[in-house]
């Protein structure tokens, strides 16, 4: 009788040796992987940030994108025309970017809204002749993209999420050319120079 009771106690002792060594691995194992991607920031302060940063710079990619598809139908310059045309790509496949991360990270389904007074800037815009639209469109665009990439360089600075670092690197990377591009323009076609 009493080796069977002991051969009991000893598996049981082995099973409860083998379920905490077990906890443990698991533990460790959460403490030391990688953060989820599909996780939201750890703090309410940076989730916040990051919610409305996105939001925000979808909004104002949609409003580059809609001057961009005018400047693809106005513009008298073939370079400017191309420039538009990048303008368009790069920032309609960034609007799904935060998009998709919205809804990944947050739960938050969001398009993008224009305010009443940009509608009517680009109403205006789109009434100008051909040389009064480009000037009219890069002017307004280096100023845009000027306000893109303060708001980039706060996401570099509090952003929690690596996805969104980097896109925000990359906007100010891609935007910064895009500017001295549309100054050397401005200065080139029509003497409005820095």
């Amino acid at each position: 009788m009493g080796p069977k009771t002991n051969d009991s106690s000893t598996r049981r002792t082995a099973a409860l040796v083998l379920l905490t060594v077990a906890l443990v691995i698991t533990g460790l194992a959460a403490l030391t992987a990688p953060v989820m991607a599909e996780a939201p920031a750890p703090n309410p302060g940076t989730a916040n940030f990051e919610t409305k940063f996105m939001t925000d710079m979808i909004d104002h990619h949609a409003m580059a994108v809609h001057m961009a598809e005018m400047c693809v139908e106005k513009a008298i310059h073939e370079e400017l025309r191309t420039t538009c045309e990048a303008i368009i790509a790069t920032q309609s496949q960034e609007i799904e970017l935060m998009q998709s991360w919205l809804s990944r990270w947050y739960g938050i389904t969001y398009e993008p809204q224009m305010k009443p007074g940009a509608m009517r800037q680009m109403e205006k815009m789109m009434a100008m002749s051909s040389e009064e639209f480009e000037i009219a469109f890069m002017e307004e665009m280096i100023r845009h993209h000027e306000g893109a990439i303060r708001e980039a360089e706060q996401c570099l600075k509090r952003a929690y999420h690596e996805d969104l670092i980097d896109l925000c690197q990359n906007i100010i990377e891609t935007q910064s050319a895009e500017i001295a591009e549309m100054e050397a323009w401005l200065c080139e076609w029509y003497s409005i120079c820095k």
